[in-house]
């Protein structure tokens, strides 16, 4: 049965520019400058573990935002997955965004269905990390939100399209809470860092959907972008060349160097990629190079329990 998601918010908040982003990844940024206001409700459907999910971006004009309200069952009803966008840069509307997102829950409280709820504090770019002013907004609109938690199981996630990385996370992390397959991946990779000196393991789909991964906890925001921007241009070679295995070196911007694998992995019809990053020992390049021998000799087994997991 299809899984439904909806995308929710105020209008400006961004959502259409997110779904553009995760939709395209490459070259999104020209189409973001193109996009006009969502009229009513945009439908699209992608797969995802073998399974068809319905994406509906809810335009956030008033006058649409009250025909909602009027019929949220028709619009809404039978959702899995809300993700509520909220422009972090706007706090005079902040209000207004809660008693949307307020209006919407009522209704499923009174119906008693229970979706999840990602709130994605949007347009957090990442010159604006370390801004006091707005990290004390987001802490304040974060504890008036938590008053949904109760009933609801709420996850907060900063994003911006200037950090593509931030955005597929959050709409992954959303998934992963209506496939409870994802947990299981994560788990397997964080007992395989525990083995190997690992920065990061990931498993993406076909879509550039993270469907497990464990990140080095230390592991910085530029070094994430770093990592991730690498391996979406790999994968388009990857694809472009046909071949099943990738390994490749690149440096951070400390000067650190690091080593990476990606391989293609395919189960039946599904398609993923298995990254593995490592730092490199740039004293005894030996060392490096046997501990990729090692991960490559375990990825059997990994495949193995990773193809029960998936499928």
């Amino acid at each position: 049965m299809p899984k439904k998601i909806a995308f929710l918010g105020l209008d400006n908040a961004g959502k259409t520019s997110i779904i553009t982003a995760v939709t395209l990844k490459f070259g999104f940024e020209e189409e973001i400058k193109e996009i006009l206001p969502t009229r009513r409700v945009s439908r699209d459907t992608f797969s995802f573990l073998g399974i068809t999910c319905i994406r509906m971006d809810f335009g956030g004009q008033m006058e649409y935002r009250r025909e909602y309200l009027d019929n949220l069952g028709k619009y809404i009803g039978g959702t899995d997955l809300i993700f509520y966008v909220i422009d972090i840069q706007d706090p005079d509307r902040y209000l207004e965004s809660i008693d949307y997102l307020e209006e919407v829950l009522l209704y499923f409280k009174e119906i008693r269905e229970y979706p999840p709820v990602a709130i994605l504090f949007h347009k957090f770019d990442p010159d604006l990390i370390n801004d006091d002013f707005l990290n004390k907004k987001a802490l304040t609109l974060r504890q008036t939100l938590m008053k949904f938690s109760p009933d609801y199981d709420l996850f907060f996630f900063e994003t911006s399209i200037y950090d593509l990385k931030s955005v597929m996370d959050a709409f992954s992390s959303g998934l992963a809470l209506i496939f409870n397959k994802m947990e299981m991946i994560s788990q397997l990779f964080n007992e395989i860092s525990k083995r190997y000196d690992v920065v990061l393991i990931s498993l993406y789909d076909s879509n550039g959907f993270t469907v497990g991964e464990y990140t080095r906890s230390n592991l910085r925001l530029d070094e994430k972008m770093k990592i991730y921007d690498r391996y979406l241009h790999l994968q388009k070679r990857i694809l472009l060349e046909n071949r099943s295995l990738y390994e490749f070196s690149d440096t951070f911007r400390d000067g650190s160097r690091f080593s990476g694998v990606i391989e293609v992995l395919t189960f039946g019809m599904l398609h993923f990629y298995l990254l593995f990053i490592i730092e490199e020992n740039e004293e005894n390049l030996e060392e490096t190079v046997n501990l990729l021998d090692e991960i490559e000799a375990a990825k059997p087994k990994m495949e193995n329990i990773i193809s029960q997991i998936v499928q």
